[in-house]
């Protein structure tokens, strides 16, 4: 009977896990940028069982069926460039990401383009840090200014700087924040990027498809509703047995 408890009990915490991730797709899905997630799950018992012999995975032993989440992947799809024809909105039409200087000095990546001018003159993603171009921060003297395909800022004056855009090496590894940020995961290499063009006045959407998203989040409301009612119906067998046994 417990196998049954830990079987739906694990059901139910990998649906909800799930409805977290989609709600979350949903909820970003006019975030420029964003990438969408999804859940990545496994069998515990083949987690558990599972080791490392020579070359090859071997498995031992009798495992439960118990469901895990193995991990939440983003989906690295491109979305729609649309325009918008404001000067500060920039879209990169190819590989690559715009470095941002958080508050605690890091470097995160995002593909969202959305910037502004800070009271102090500095091109920054709102709320979070400034852009980088390759000599640092990018000052600007006015709201007023280009940007050419390949990221170079230029105003009346001369150019300003440009835009430092940079790609993963292979093996780094890029862990997903909130508002379509990414990071090197244990401080993985990243470089600059080519074969890309900046697109100014338009911003590239999420890569998320509302209607996908929606009927994936009805099944696994259904999934979740199924393991909700299999435990209610697990429990009062397991209280009639109880009862039984009392006699």
């Amino acid at each position: 009977m417990l196998t049954g408890f830990y079987t739906i009990a694990s059901g139910l915490l990998t649906r909800q896990r799930e409805l977290d991730v989609l709600g979350s797709n949903l909820v970003n899905s006019q975030t420029p940028g964003y990438r969408a997630s999804r859940l990545v799950t496994s069998a515990f018992e083949m987690e558990l069982q599972s080791r490392q012999e020579a070359l090859a995975m071997g498995t031992f032993g009798v495992g439960k069926p118990v469901s895990t989440v193995e991990e939440v992947t983003p989906l690295f799809d491109s979305g729609v460039i649309k325009a918008t024809d404001r000067d500060m909105d920039m879209a990169i039409d190819g590989p690559g990401y715009y470095a941002i200087s958080g508050a605690d000095g890091q470097i995160y990546l995002t593909r969202n383009g959305q910037f502004n001018m800070d009271e102090d003159g500095y091109l920054v993603l709102p709320d979070f840090g400034y852009v980088m171009g390759h000599n640092g921060r990018i000052l600007l003297e006015t709201e007023k200014f280009d940007v050419r395909e390949d990221g170079t800022l230029v105003d009346a004056w001369g150019t300003l700087d440009t835009l430092q855009i940079l790609v993963p090496q292979e093996g780094t590894e890029l862990e997903k924040l909130d508002n379509g940020l990414f990071r090197a995961v244990d401080g993985g290499a990243l470089t600059d990027s080519d074969g890309y063009r900046v697109v100014q006045g338009s911003l590239e959407l999420s890569n998320v498809d509302a209607n996908r998203e929606m009927t994936l989040l009805m099944e696994a409301q259904n999934a979740f509703r199924n393991c909700s009612s299999a435990f209610q119906i697990i429990d009062s067998m397991d209280r009639k047995t109880s009862q039984i046994a009392a006699i």
